[in-house]
């Protein structure tokens, strides 16, 4: 039997008892009263069923009130479309970032978007009210000094409303991870969950930032959320909320990003791997971690659809909800092929990458070596909003108490 409690003064972090059992799991709804799960600080709303859904992730759960507002979830997938050493948010201007692999809107160069430009550019999404563009650290199998991209398998991103006050405004864009990081310490965040594992495996490293360090049967996975409070004021300004889910004063809750890649490993490691995984992400200094992991977001969601995406209704997609509006009401695949706007500038090539980053001494090293992985000197940027909130024990916790995050 599947156990499902709540944690103190949240829900959106569901303990699961008998977790092997979860595959035997069916699509049933449970009375509130049998939860015990509220709305913490919300006394205008309630929640009246909580459904357990069966996932090829693990059993997610969604939860049915009869406020207007209520909870619901959407995923979408999308295809990658440029590696590139540009990071508009962080470095805008230059070409000077590590490598990302992007996905989304290609209306995006080194120079920060607004969400109008975004809308004007092709998707590799699913679905033609969402424009916005979300890149990630590019990874790497490592064979001497040779790199080879890992490919994606699958990228999603997930979006869930349950404490959403207000749609995702026009012209967002936020961080979330450390691109620094090169400890599972340093990786270490109470709210941000990420971890790497393999696709249908219950198995954790100790550093659950760290790859898996045996041969994935399915894909190698990794998961991570975004910040989801904003001060509609000042969009420069983002943050986390408690755990009684209410925003920093002066910030409104916005519907919750989260991004979940899964890498086809087998096409680059086909015999496997055992001990420390021959990975790299383009943000890191060794190979064998995911600390650095990081992901990137600006919003092109079309304003009618973001406003669409606080209330629950749609076609029904993946067991979510499809965002409708005025440019699309059911999945579709784009019509155009989205492409590097910015060809003759940058660079798609790792070890190019690290000269541009590191004034040719990374790759003169490189072409020298001989059994030896390069070393990327790693950002020195934390990227996190300015007011970060600490680790703390949650962190710790997380990687002894499996939880479920929607």
């Amino acid at each position: 039997m599947l156990l499902l409690k709540s944690t103190e003064k949240k829900f959106r972090h569901v303990e699961l008892g008998a977790w092997g059992s979860a595959a035997a799991c069916k699509k049933s709804w449970l009375p509130r009263s049998e939860t015990r799960l509220g709305w913490p600080g919300r006394p205008d709303r309630h929640l009246d069923e909580v459904l357990i859904l069966e996932s090829d992730e693990y059993p997610h759960v969604e939860f049915r009130s009869t406020h207007t507002l209520s909870a619901a979830w959407t995923e979408l997938h999308h295809e990658p479309f440029m590696n590139k050493n540009v990071d508009p948010i962080v470095v805008p201007g230059t070409y000077s970032s590590h490598m990302h692999t992007f996905f989304g809107s290609d209306a995006v160069t080194n120079i920060l978007p607004t969400s109008a430009d975004l809308q004007k550019g092709c998707y590799s999404g699913q679905n033609a009210n969402d424009l916005s563009v979300y890149w990630i650290p590019t990874l790497y199998y490592v064979d001497g000094d040779t790199f080879t991209e890992v490919p994606v398998f699958r990228f999603s991103t997930y979006y869930t409303n349950a404490f959403a006050e207000i749609a995702i405004p026009q012209d967002f864009a936020m961080i979330s991870g450390n691109a620094s990081a090169q400890t599972q310490s340093e990786a270490d965040h109470s709210s941000n969950g990420l971890e790497w594992f393999c696709e249908g495996s219950d198995v954790r490293e100790s550093d659950i930032a760290k790859f898996p360090t045996s041969t994935c049967d399915q894909h190698l996975q990794v998961s991570l959320r975004f910040p989801n409070c904003v001060n509609p004021n000042n969009l420069a300004t983002y943050d986390w909320s408690d755990e009684s889910n209410k925003c920093p004063e002066g910030m409104k809750a916005i519907p919750q990003l989260r991004y979940a890649a899964r890498y086809n490993t087998k096409a680059v490691v086909p015999d496997g791997w055992t001990g420390d995984a021959p990975f790299q992400l383009s943000c890191s200094s060794a190979s064998g971690n995911g600390y650095c992991f990081h992901g990137d977001f600006i919003n092109g969601w079309y304003e009618d659809a973001a406003e669409n995406m606080l209330a629950s209704g749609g076609g029904g997609y993946e067991d979510g909800q499809f965002i409708s509006g005025e440019h699309g009401s059911v999945a579709a695949d784009s019509s155009c092929t989205p492409t590097d706007q910015d060809p003759d500038n940058g660079t798609s090539d790792y070890h190019t990458s690290l000269e541009m980053m590191n004034g040719g001494a990374a790759v003169a090293e490189a072409v020298n070596a001989t059994s030896v992985p390069v070393t990327t000197v790693a950002q020195p940027t934390t990227l996190a909003p300015v007011s970060t909130p600490a680790a703390s024990l949650t962190s710790a916790r997380r990687r002894r108490v499996k939880t479920m995050i929607i």
